[in-house]
């Protein structure tokens, strides 16, 4: 299928885009980002049946974001008796609004913890043209994109826990690489459970299937040199790459058995460079995993505060 898609909706069919960006980038990706306090403006929250909605706005701390992209969404679905809870849910590939996690967010309510699902920077409402469905054309939007996620992620973290509440971080796909990379450079406790998530995007463009889908001309062609300066930008935003803090030894990944796009050797790395991790294997395809197997994601986040809480003593 994926062999077969159209130019106009293959990834990356805009090519490597600005090269300053990509300069930019090179220089900051394995550094971890300074992280302000915000304070977020909210709108609600709005009793929904038996949870609590609330709308959250703030000014994004991210470098180099267009206009449109500035003004950072999240959504909060909580229990509506309260809780000292909260976790981040970070969006997927082309995760356009809070529709598609709406439910896991309310799987979590219901276990006692609130979600909150931040709306990626050139997604959604962020986007100068919300016309255009498939947003990042280019290498360089993947690049400003993924790294404002993260900075965005553990801006969202810092305030929740300045707050009093303990946090934790999840995802799914490339949400759950992002959520890795939040969790992984959080420097105070926090509860990751990525689902499907390699240790860098590498895995999945590179050696999943997703490379079927590449717009490989607009890169500067199908051959040998385009295919390494690709992985190696991808190889350069790595999970990897960061010692392991000491929370990341509650960690809980879900991860499927059979699944195409993320490699199994992709989540064992992450597993194994965060000694003390825990892997939830379901036999599930990618999709699959998302579709059928919320409960097994919610239920990875709560054994996640569990574990922290025991290694805190």
């Amino acid at each position: 299928m994926l062999r077969r898609t159209s130019a106009d909706r293959r990834v990356f069919r805009g090519g490597w885009g600005d090269p300053a960006v990509l300069e930019w980038y090179d220089g900051i990706v394995r550094v971890p980002p300074e992280v302000p306090a915000v304070d977020p403006d909210t709108a609600g929250p709005v009793l929904d049946g038996t949870f609590e909605v609330t709308d959250l706005t703030f000014d994004s701390p991210a470098e180099h974001l267009p206009e449109a992209s500035r003004p950072a969404r999240a959504r909060m679905i909580a229990p509506a008796d309260g809780t000292e809870r909260v976790c981040v849910l970070m969006a997927a590939w082309n995760d356009h609004g809070y529709a598609t996690r709406t439910k896991l967010a309310e799987l979590l309510a219901a276990r006692g913890v609130a979600a909150v699902m931040l709306e990626n920077p050139l997604y959604g409402d962020r986007r100068a043209d919300r016309s255009d469905g498939l947003p990042l054309a280019t290498v360089s939007d993947f690049a400003l994109m993924g790294r404002a996620a993260v900075v965005e992620g553990m801006t969202l973290l810092r305030h929740y826990h300045d707050t009093g509440m303990q946090t934790a971080v999840s995802g799914y796909s490339m949400g759950g690489n992002i959520a890795a990379f939040v969790g992984a450079l959080t420097d105070f406790p926090v509860a990751i459970a990525p689902a499907a998530a390699p240790y860098s995007p590498a895995p999945p463009f590179i050696e999943g299937v997703l490379r079927h889908g590449i717009a490989w001309a607009a890169l500067g062609g199908d051959e040998p040199a385009t295919r390494e300066r690709l992985e190696r930008f991808f190889r350069s935003a790595s999970v990897l790459d960061h010692d392991p803090a000491p929370h990341t030894a509650a960690a809980v990944l879900v991860a499927g058995t059979i699944d195409g796009f993320v490699p199994a050797a992709a989540v064992l790395s992450l597993s194994h460079h965060w000694p003390g991790a825990q892997v939830d294997w379901i036999r599930a395809g990618h999709a699959t995993l998302l579709w059928r197997f919320k409960d097994r994601m919610a239920d990875a986040v709560v054994s996640s505060f569990e574990r922290l809480d025991a290694l805190a003593g």
